[in-house]
């Protein structure tokens, strides 16, 4: 299979233009601060839940193909986690200003490329998708968590322990992650047209992603901006380059489909999550810079997926 460089652009533009559309929308206040963050909820609570258990419910998981998934995927995951710690260190880089950038390098917008999969590969795209989504939502957010709590130790008082019981109790109630387990549950028990409970929850998840693609935009605040170069060129580097270097290089010790290679590499090669900023607020991370990576890595991914993805078919 082989996609060109203005094909790509094609397809994945319309997603980008939902996100621009949606800062437009916020910085010229047609729609106010109280709607994005009600729309926050929303797509947070309800679409993507339902989005998530329609999607997961449905596949048929083979235990060597997740394996393999997993293991691809994970690995890219663990080795930039590792890269920027130890970049972080050879740095000399606080414990607050190593967080964020180890933020930016290994977690990932999976909501993005889904979008992206989605528009290149249809229903096909979306499964293979939410099969990814499944292994990195639970075990990115965890493996996050404690490496962040490891880098912040010197900041160990009443107040931060009562931030990290908070951020795992969050994670214990997270509907995305609680939306993959009774998925899982419902494609094992082989229900996957449940009258009713289908068609509501696909019915929902139709209005996820473009309701989802217009709150991040209003979310990219551009003025806030800062310039912290060497933190910044790090964490672009590793998520944008790095990371699907090492996705694509695993993904060919595998018997792979083109598209399933291409969705693995899409997953890989999308901007950090626009939630690593509550995550760095919680835990006490570097906000301003953790602000200046999202926005940075989000303008730049528009011109390198479509490099990387031309260039590996």
């Amino acid at each position: 299979m082989s996609l060109q460089f203005t094909d790509v652009v094609f397809a994945i533009a319309p997603i980008f233009m939902l996100m621009i559309i949606g800062n437009l929308l916020r910085r010229n206040q047609i729609l106010d601060e109280i709607f994005w963050n009600l729309n926050d909820k929303l797509v947070y609570w309800i679409l993507m839940p339902a989005l998530l258990f329609n999607e997961i419910s449905q596949i048929h998981f083979s235990a060597g193909l997740f394996g393999s998934y997993a293991f691809v995927v994970l690995g890219g995951f663990f080795v930039v986690i590792l890269l920027s710690i130890v970049l972080g260190k050879v740095c000399g880089y606080s414990g607050a200003i190593s967080s964020s950038v180890m933020q930016g390098a290994a977690r990932h917008n999976a909501f993005i490329a889904l979008a992206i999969s989605g528009s290149l590969f249809g229903a096909q795209g979306l499964a293979i998708g939410t099969s990814l989504m499944a292994i990195l939502i639970p075990v990115v957010n965890v493996v996050i968590v404690t490496f962040m709590v490891i880098a912040l130790r010197d900041t160990k008082s009443s107040a931060a322990k009562h931030r990290l019981t908070g951020v795992v109790a969050e994670l214990a109630k997270n509907p995305l992650i609680l939306a993959i387990i009774v998925g899982f549950v419902f494609s094992i028990a082989n229900a996957k047209d449940v009258p009713i409970v289908h068609e509501t929850t696909r019915l929902l998840g139709l209005g996820a992603i473009p309701v989802l693609l217009l709150g991040l935009g209003a979310n990219i605040k551009i003025r806030n901006l800062s310039i912290q170069m060497s933190p910044l060129i790090i964490s672009c580097v590793l998520k944008l380059a790095i990371f699907p270097l090492i996705v694509y290089l695993l993904s060919g010790y595998f018997d792979f489909t083109a598209i399933e290679k291409i969705v693995l590499v899409v997953f890989s090669c999308v901007p950090t999550a626009v939630s690593s900023y509550t995550l760095a607020k919680q835990l006490g991370g570097e906000t301003e810079l953790m602000t200046s990576i999202i926005t940075l890595q989000t303008a730049l991914s528009f011109i390198t997926i479509p490099l990387i993805l031309a260039f590996i078919t």
